[in-house]
């Protein structure tokens, strides 16, 4: 059953006062209104309207029903009319949850750009590692840089991430380049503790899996920091590409064990299956999904 175009039907035979002129008025015929207020009541197992020859009238179920169906409606037609705004021209506030070092990089793309396209959003930024409950903390797009497990989970790929093993100039000059990825046992290693596994780091060698139970004198849960130790000189790191091109591109950080590190991240816009997805969320993904896939992409500079 139908419950709103019933809820209609019973709102608008009250309104007219009768079945004919609820009829004329929307467009049905008179049976098919009958129909549909007869299907509500066997539905709600009650009489909502008594009818005679002459009368309509509004049974004490009926009379409180009607003022619930017309509140009831008139929030449809509400949000019907709001989301159809919003997908003509973007508005509201848009919860994002997004990694402290991408943002760090990526916070004109993900904000000022973005706003100056669509004026009439405001964003929410949450910066986090911790992978968020996203309908539990009422969050629309969450930028991930791994595919997430749970099928509940709608994810887009955005840009690819791979990560790379890398170095200090000063660093390998004083201590020597890993020739294959076993090497690192003797290597001083900064660890990215929101890395899968920890100090377990994954390695293709001469076409086999291998994992390098790595050690070193400094550990973080931020990209960033660890980026600036190897940049330091302090150590060896494994590093989304993606958060290290200024420092790959001026020399600062130089490639080690090149192609070798067995993890294929990509960047993703990660929404809930389970809610509706507004128009500025959907508008806020194709925005990021364009800006990560133009060489243009601005990274801020950072200081150190």
């Amino acid at each position: 059953m139908d419950k709103l175009t019933n809820m209609e039907a019973f709102v608008r035979v009250v309104d007219a006062g009768s079945f004919s002129a609820a009829a004329r008025k929307w467009g049905r015929s008179k049976a098919s209104v009958s129909k549909y207020v007869g299907a509500l009541e066997a539905h709600l197992g009650v009489k909502l309207l008594q009818r005679t020859t002459r009368s309509l009238s509004l049974t004490d179920a009926g009379r409180a029903y009607h003022q619930r169906c017309v509140d009831l409606l008139a929030e449809v037609a509400a949000l019907e009319s709001a989301t159809r705004s919003d997908d003509a021209s973007p508005r509201g506030t848009l919860r994002v949850t997004a990694p402290p070092g991408f943002a760090a990089l990526h916070l004109h793309l993900m904000t000022t750009d973005f706003v100056a396209r669509y004026p009439s959003v405001t964003i929410d930024l949450d910066l986090t590692h911790r992978m968020v409950d996203l309908v539990a903390e009422g969050i629309d797009v969450a930028i991930r840089m791994t595919r997430p497990d749970d099928a509940s989970l709608v994810a887009r790929r955005l840009a690819p991430a791979p990560v790379l093993a890398v170095a200090a100039p000063s660093y390998l000059e004083r201590r020597g380049a890993p020739a294959t990825p076993a090497d690192l046992l003797a290597h001083d290693c900064l660890v990215d503790t929101n890395f899968r596994g920890l100090g377990r780091w994954p390695f293709e060698d001469r076409g086999r899996r291998v994992t390098v139970d790595v050690s070193g004198p400094l550990r973080a849960n931020n990209p960033l920091t660890v980026r600036d130790w190897a940049v330091a000189g302090l150590g060896v790191a494994l590093i989304p590409e993606l958060l290290i091109e200024a420092e790959l591109t001026s020399g600062q950080l130089v490639e080690v064990l090149a192609g070798a590190v067995a993890l294929e991240w990509s960047l993703y816009a990660v929404t809930s299956g389970r809610r509706y997805l507004p128009g500025r969320a959907r508008a806020f993904i194709d925005h990021m999904a364009a800006a990560m896939a133009s060489p243009q992409a601005e990274i801020a500079p950072q200081s150190r």
